[in-house]
């Protein structure tokens, strides 16, 4: 009965999921300008940004690219 319900709520927040994982994002990221002030939350997302970067790369090297090419224009 319980599994039922897990999925029946997934079903009805799988399109937005998002949006939900944006917006928790962004809450975490609120969270840490309060915390720990502006310059090391901005050093925490540049870090972040970079290591996904490089997962990225790692997983879809030739898409990487054509994604790296469609940012510098």
């Amino acid at each position: 009965m319980q599994e039922q319900k897990k999925q029946t709520l997934w079903r009805k927040l799988a399109p937005f999921k998002w949006r939900i994982i944006g917006g928790l994002s962004m809450l975490l990221v609120a969270i840490l300008f309060l915390t720990i002030g502006f310059w090391k939350t901005m050093l925490i997302v540049l870090l972040v940004g970079i290591g996904l970067a490089f997962g990225f790369a790692k997983d879809r090297t030739e898409d990487f690219l054509v994604f790296l090419d469609k940012m510098s224009r």
